[in-house]
């Protein structure tokens, strides 16, 4: 048997580095595995089936149909919602304002138809209209009778229902009447229209007869929004025995 001339030394580290070039080797050959478990082979044709291919002009035309026909269904729905929202909004609104003026009434014992004050009661500049913020309405070609509603004098609800601007003398405990507002839980705003609200004041007239304290016919009171086509339609001066409202407006009478 021939022997080793490596001296014993020599031997073991000729065993070490043989073991370390097989260890290098044998990461190596593990590495390229699991590279390869996840390597995509591009160039694998991709089925018939699952290939994207671009809309024929007879398909565009259905897709585009059904488009059409699905705006021509939900559109005006959406719209008739939003429309029968804002009415319902106007009425609920008008009503408001209705009973923030018959409350006002009940606490102070008379209703606001001055922009002033004077000893805590009803001033001596009087208005024809207490109104909301908001556009006045167009008045329809015939204005006859309906003019006032946008000529008239005005002041701001805000400034009787909520905020006491006159300086109406306040409801005491021990029974005396005032104004024990706020009447609205906020200032009023504009018609779901961007248009005012309006109350003809000067025919307000809380007493429980027809006739005023002259004898004459009393005028009816309305709170007013002038409606979707922000046209007011209703006559300023009616006949509490005989009223119409006009057009689209939506009213709250008060008398």
């Amino acid at each position: 048997m021939t022997q080793d001339p490596r001296t014993t030394q020599e031997r073991i580290e000729g065993d070490n580095t043989a073991s370390r070039s097989l260890g290098s080797s044998a990461l190596a050959r593990a590495r390229k595995s699991r590279v390869s478990m996840f390597h995509i082979n591009t160039n694998k044709s991709v089925p018939e089936g699952l290939r994207r291919r671009p809309l024929t002009l007879v398909e565009m035309t259905i897709i585009l149909s059904v488009i059409a026909i699905l705006s021509a269904v939900l559109v005006p729905t959406v719209m008739s919602h939003i429309a029968q929202s804002r009415i319902l909004r106007a009425k609920q609104d008008v009503k408001t304002l209705g009973n923030a003026i018959a409350r006002l009434y009940q606490d102070a014992g008379f209703v606001p138809r001055t922009h002033d004050s004077r000893n805590g009661g009803p001033g001596v500049h009087a208005v024809d209209l207490l109104v909301s913020p908001g556009n006045a309405p167009a008045m329809p070609t015939s204005s006859s009778g309906v003019a006032k509603w946008v000529t008239g004098t005005t002041d701001m609800l805000e400034y009787h229902l909520y905020n006491n601007v006159p300086g109406y003398r306040l409801k005491s405990n021990d029974g005396m009447p005032g104004w024990n507002g706020p009447y609205v839980a906020s200032p009023p705003t504009a018609d779901p229209w961007g248009n005012r609200y309006m109350i003809n004041v000067a025919y307000l007239d809380p007493t429980p007869n027809v006739l005023d304290s002259n004898g004459n016919l009393k005028s009816a009171a309305f709170v007013l929004s002038a409606g979707e086509n922000g046209i007011v339609e209703t006559l300023f001066d009616q006949p509490v025995t005989d009223v119409e409202v006009g057009g689209d407006d939506i009213v709250h009478r008060l008398q």
